[in-house]
């Protein structure tokens, strides 16, 4: 993966070197992506209260907020030999994650009551969050250590893109199973077949993404990282808090964390509640047990592939715009978001929410590529797992704000479907705030 060529301290990558570098990450959101489209549906099936639902997505957001700041300081002062800084905890966290991707959608197979059930499934789903934010970290902090300034949002958008075509098959599988005959409908309390082999597909794709991550990453040892970097050559640093590296932290740091908590209210409640509009608004149901439910759990499933299928392209259209014009394609790309929740929320036919996704999808790709671009620019490399680990609790923050609201909001806000006119008002607000940022010349 070396390459003698170097640019601002690191060398230049080749493209498959980049590409290397991310593509593990299309197993680990094939995982996420099934959690974020289908366990709103999941535990409504196992007979979850639209208001407890909420509260019950706390669970992910709270996971990624302690594990991913801890797994990127731990990182940082690691070293095991043939296997790197990073890796070890993405094989750990790959264990962690298959098996309870296994156990989580058949906690209805065991009988028990539905509380039982529920209270299972929700302490199953915290130790899949604490696995999967233990999987993604190090396919953040990679691209910090490895790749150049200026190639860092190409390497950024590639992450983006393997990170959208793993949603858009773990979306569309249960779609799939269902087209070719596997029951989409199951007795109460239990969930259906269609969802069930889904995740076992998923247990398959991110063991085969880690292997190949392992096999094809081979990270910086010590003395070349301390070399890449500018830090001391035995690699001695000055010891800084979590406290003191917030305190000493960037402007466009918390300038980011402002978008990022507007942004993401927006797709938590997507992500909560988005079974339920879709079942309401296109099949006129919010009874978990009927047909027309599932069907718009599948339909949400489609959904998100479709937003997640134009994040990609408009993500590989982002890593070619100039860095002065940064700024602008990020606040439009949120706005065009924004307007998405909002069609969606007044929609009532397939083909409209269609539209509406792949709306959304322009927002999720500026949200998912521009954030990590800025920051990583003002970073210092030596703290950059720490700084990670803090970045992701800017992502973790709004969906613990939204989940702890939703009681509140589902009780006044009337038809289900005005949580996405919430997600339209953050996300405007989200685009108003990018304007804050400095510009970022070539």
């Amino acid at each position: 993966m070396n390459n003698n060529e170097k640019t601002q301290g690191l060398p230049k990558l080749s493209i498959a070197a980049i590409w290397f570098l991310s593509f593990g990450i299309l197993g680990v959101q094939m995982s996420f992506g099934l959690m974020n489209s289908q366990l709103g549906r999941i535990f409504q099936t196992l007979g979850t209260s639209p208001s407890l639902l909420g509260l019950l997505f706390i669970i992910p957001p709270i996971a990624g907020l302690f594990v991913q700041p801890l797994v990127g300081g731990w990182s940082d002062r690691t070293w095991v030999p043939k296997w790197g800084r990073r890796i070890p905890y993405l094989i750990v966290g790959t264990i962690a994650a298959a098996i309870t991707l296994f156990l989580l959608p058949n906690v209805g197979d065991f009988g028990w009551p539905s509380v039982v059930t529920i209270s299972l499934a929700a302490v199953i789903t915290l130790v899949l969050m604490v696995a999967f934010n233990m999987c993604v970290q190090p396919y953040k902090m990679l691209i910090g250590d490895m790749v150049n300034q200026r190639q860092s949002g190409f390497a950024y958008s590639i992450q983006s893109f393997f990170l959208n075509i793993g949603s858009v098959l773990a979306c569309l599988s249960p779609w799939l199973f269902t087209e070719i005959g596997v029951s989409n409908t199951a007795s109460k309390g239990m969930v259906p077949n269609s969802v069930i082999f889904s995740f076992y597909v998923a247990v398959v794709v991110l063991i085969f993404c880690t292997i190949v991550t392992v096999l094809k990453v081979d990270e910086y040892p010590p003395k070349q990282f301390n070399d890449y970097h500018g830090l001391e050559q035995n690699g001695k640093r000055a010891k800084k808090s979590t406290w003191m590296l917030l305190k000493d932290a960037p402007r466009v740091f918390w300038i980011v964390s402002i978008i990022q908590l507007f942004a993401y209210i927006g797709f938590a409640y997507m992500w909560m509640y988005g079974t339920s509009i879709i079942a309401k608004n296109v099949f006129n149901t919010t009874d978990p047990m009927s047909s027309g439910y599932q069907a718009g759990g599948n339909l949400f499933g489609i959904l998100s592939a479709v937003y997640a299928l134009a994040a990609v392209v408009v993500s590989l259209v982002l890593a070619r715009i100039p860095q002065r014009k940064y700024k602008l394609f990020f606040s439009i790309s949120l706005v065009i978001g924004g307007a998405g929740f909002l069609m969606s929320a007044l929609s009532h036919t397939t083909f409209s929410q269609v539209i509406a996704f792949i709306l959304i999808g322009v927002g999720w790709a500026g949200i998912s590529v521009y954030p990590l671009t800025f920051v990583t620019r003002e970073i210092p490399g030596k703290y950059i797992g720490v700084y990670m680990g803090l970045f992701n609790v800017q992502i973790c923050i709004p969906q613990i704000v939204a989940s702890l609201a939703s009681p509140v909001i589902v009780m006044v806000i009337g038809s289900i479907a005005n949580i996405f006119v919430i997600a339209a008002v953050t996300m405007g607000l989200a685009a108003g705030a990018v304007w804050i940022l400095h510009d970022i010349r070539d």
